[in-house]
């Protein structure tokens, strides 16, 4: 049985008549392909005719066409996350090369030299400018030869003397005594005993010196110690507290460096400077004269390695 209505439907304006046909189960329902939609133009008059079907189509296209458009940096690229993990774990690997290779410079030893099949580090070489010192000297003999020289201090010694020979000048010096500019212990002691000796002034110093920084530095302090030393034996400045406390106090810098000095002359310097140290504190009742005399052979052997020690110092 067959069932049919009539059906208007007013758009912009226009009334349209459909008609619904009911059919019984066995039979189809009849599918309308188009439907046609006007919809009102900008003047109003509702000229443009837009199909559903054609919407649809267009619509398909697009996303079809979005499809393909797939950017190789899109969140959807398998290969994305591979290339950004391979840029990022180079760039982090340089980055730790140089880092490494930064710690690597500033570790490595300046300079090595084989010693007794071992390998030994020193510091890097400095230069350092070191004031002259001026004092005087007792001397009673000069020789052209080491032993002409040796042959003097055993007639030297003989008389009671402890002499020391320094060279200079391809000379050799023979002397008994040592003193700073403002004493008069060598006019007033030695050249009264032996009226042979020859009073002269000498320096030390007074010259630019190269080597290594831990070398070049004590051997300036010793030549500062010295001085300090010549000065506090004088009228003027003997038994002076803040100056005696100003040598322990520097005789304790020097001994606590000892272990990063290796030059023995240096070292037998730095004895020297303990030695008269010792004396000078420990007979503070004794005259001026009588200490100074006490310390003649330290002063003169530390002024001996003072003197020869050349521009350019060793470890």
């Amino acid at each position: 049985m067959d069932k049919s209505s009539k059906i208007s439907i007013k758009i912009n304006g226009e009334e349209k008549q459909f008609e619904e046909a009911v059919v019984d189960p066995p039979e189809k329902v009849q599918k309308f392909e188009e439907f046609g939609w006007v919809l009102p133009t900008p003047d109003g008059l509702g000229k443009k005719v837009i199909v559903l079907d054609d919407v649809k189509k267009k619509k398909k296209e697009k996303v079809k066409k979005a499809k393909k458009k797939i950017s190789f940096f899109s969140s959807n690229s398998a290969y994305k996350s591979i290339i950004i993990s391979i840029i990022s774990a180079s760039l982090i690997g340089l980055c730790f090369g140089f880092v490494f290779l930064g710690i690597f410079k500033q570790s490595k030893p300046d300079t090595q030299s084989p010693v007794n099949g071992e390998v030994s580090i020193t510091s890097p070489p400095t230069q350092l400018k070191i004031p002259s010192v001026s004092f005087d000297l007792a001397q009673v003999g000069m020789f052209k030869n080491m032993e002409s020289a040796k042959k003097n201090v055993e007639e030297i010694a003989a008389l009671g003397y402890n002499p020391i020979i320094y060279k200079k000048n391809d000379a050799f010096f023979v002397v008994i005594g040592i003193s700073g500019k403002d004493s008069t212990y060598l006019g007033d002691v030695v050249k009264r005993k032996l009226d042979s000796v020859y009073l002269k002034e000498e320096t030390i110093a007074g010259a630019t010196y190269t080597g290594p920084k831990n070398s070049v530095d004590m051997f300036n302090a010793e030549v500062e110690t010295f001085a300090f030393m010549l000065s506090y034996l004088t009228s003027t400045n003997f038994n002076n507290e803040k100056q005696l406390e100003q040598i322990n106090s520097t005789l304790l810098i020097l001994t606590n460096q000892k272990d990063q000095i290796t030059n023995k002359k240096l070292l037998d310097g730095l004895k020297n400077l303990q030695n008269i140290e010792k004396v000078i504190t420990a007979n503070k009742n004794d005259t001026l004269s009588q200490i100074t005399e006490s310390v003649q052979y330290d002063v003169l052997s530390l002024f001996k390695i003072l003197k020869e020690q050349k521009n350019t110092l060793t470890n």
